[in-house]
């Protein structure tokens, strides 16, 4: 099977050709720099790279298998692959480690106010009035109880903290004292001093966040958004934020990225903002590619058991 890679996998790619040499491994820079040659033989497509589109696709007439080296997939033309049967596989799980350790990053500089103590080392100040709080006996409430919340779930628990999952049913979710249905999801907002979004973009999720749900966080909460921006419009929460409907925001993720520099969103002073940034990590790759090499195992014509099969149905 002809594999093209257009992520730099670097020695991880001749530790596949070794490992699976009954395969060809090539590397390319990007999409734009498949050949002819490739785009007609290649039966199996490793990428991380926004502009592959069904225009691009309708070339690679062999290709059987897509291995997305990220989590979400809306970018890609999900109809036209179902229809073509083009197995598509993601990097879901990867990203666990990393988004779980900055959710306690983004609380520990809300909560220890280490912004405060940063400014007054600059001003060569020292001074002890500024009061902090604990994790102890805090609620963090998760929207979503996939991978990433279920680790930092457990990470909380570390922390004596009480954690409440929302996901589709209400179903059971290791770490989580309690989970409920979105439907119910404003019950549990309620009683959460910190709120965390870790859900994918699907049509389901897009604006499912309003006002109301911010009113029912109040003012006491802290909300987190590692998932996706386009959770809630960005004039919602430059109105919760700007009106104190709750008390901050942590955010790695924006309803349009780049993030524009106009956006009122920088001049607030209750948020912290990061750049879609707290995925990346000096393991991602290695991660991915493990679960790829689980699949390669499993086989193609056992792609039903595939790990991080996407489902097109539901679109992740």
């Amino acid at each position: 099977m002809k594999i093209i890679s257009t992520v730099k996998l670097k020695s991880l790619l001749n530790d596949l050709q070794q490992e699976f040499n009954e395969h060809e491994f090539i590397e390319r820079e990007s999409l734009d720099h498949l050949t002819a040659e490739d785009l007609a033989e290649a039966e199996l497509l490793i990428a991380y790279d926004s502009e592959l589109d069904q225009q691009l696709l309708e070339q690679m007439t062999n290709l059987r298998w897509v291995v997305w080296y990220a989590a979400g997939v809306n970018n890609l033309p999900l109809t036209y692959m179902k229809e073509r049967g083009i197995i598509l596989t993601n990097a879901r799980g990867v990203h666990k480690i990393q988004i779980s350790e900055f959710i306690f990053a983004y609380i520990m500089q809300d909560y220890k106010h280490l912004n405060d103590y940063h400014d007054l080392q600059q001003s060569h100040g020292y001074q002890t009035k500024i009061r902090t709080a604990e994790l102890y006996a805090q609620t963090i409430c998760f929207i979503g109880t996939g991978e990433i919340a279920e680790n930092a779930a457990r990470i909380a628990q570390a922390f004596g903290m009480k954690t409440i999952g929302i996901n589709t049913d209400g179903r059971e979710v290791e770490h989580f004292n309690e989970t409920v249905s979105l439907n119910y999801r404003r019950e549990a907002f309620k009683k959460a001093d910190i709120v965390v979004n870790v859900l994918p973009e699907t049509d389901a999720t897009i604006n499912l966040l309003v006002k109301e749900d911010f009113q029912a966080m109040g003012e006491k909460a802290l909300f987190i958004n590692v998932g996706r921006g386009t959770v809630v419009e960005e004039a919602v929460l430059i109105e919760v934020l700007k009106n104190k409907i709750i008390r901050k925001a942590a955010l790695d993720v924006f309803y349009q990225e780049p993030l524009d520099a106009a956006s009122p969103l920088y001049k607030l002073d209750n948020i912290i903002m990061t750049p879609h940034i707290t995925g990346l990590s000096r393991r991602y790759n290695e991660r991915a590619t493990n679960i790829f090499k689980e699949n390669l195992k499993i086989g193609i014509d056992n792609s039903k058991d595939f790990i991080n099969l996407v489902d097109y149905t539901k679109g992740y």
